[in-house]
């Protein structure tokens, strides 16, 4: 096996256990939203951007060592660097094993996170709704919800609560 071909599955190695941790952090995120916990849905969100950044950087790296493992087993396919699939199938043995293993369970994850992101772009989005809804109402409403206006005096003599605007 060649230092490239290592090199690349060692790479999508880390890659993969990055990719499966964020997943983890993203099934997490939806328990939070589920229950409604919004410090652990932040602390959530400040590890899936530093996951997400990591991801990026094993994604870069994949792409340099796709492109080494390209100038060592396809000399003549100088245009663009393959794919570790591709190279897979002209990698020796166990390196071809390892590397269709290895890039299947990526793609797998890879598509995990993908849906989870899906999931939580919808229920981001549901969530915001739901708040656009109730600010219109308050706003429509007419009626003052117990502030105290510019003249440091509430503007109405009677006292509503947020209860009685979404009523």
């Amino acid at each position: 096996m060649t230092d490239a071909v290592e090199q690349l599955i060692e790479t999508i190695r880390e890659e993969l256990q990055w990719q499966r941790d964020l997943a983890a952090v993203l099934e997490n995120k939806l328990d939070a939203m589920r229950h409604y916990d919004v410090s652990r849905m932040e602390s959530l969100s400040i590890s899936e951007q530093r996951l997400m950044q990591g991801v990026h950087v094993r994604a870069q790296k994949r792409h340099d060592a796709c492109q080494k493992a390209t100038a060592q087993l396809l000399p003549q396919h100088n245009h663009k660097p393959a794919s570790a699939s591709e190279l897979a199938r002209v990698a020796p043995e166990p390196a071809r094993a390892q590397l269709l293993s290895l890039t299947a369970l990526l793609r797998e994850v890879a598509e995990k996170v993908q849906r989870l992101n899906r999931v939580n772009h919808l229920s981001t989005q549901r969530i915001l709704g739901h708040l656009e809804h109730i600010f219109k109402l308050i706003a429509q409403s007419g009626r003052d919800i117990g502030l105290y206006g510019r003249a440091g005096k509430k503007p109405f003599v009677e006292q509503y609560r947020l209860v009685d605007a979404l009523a």
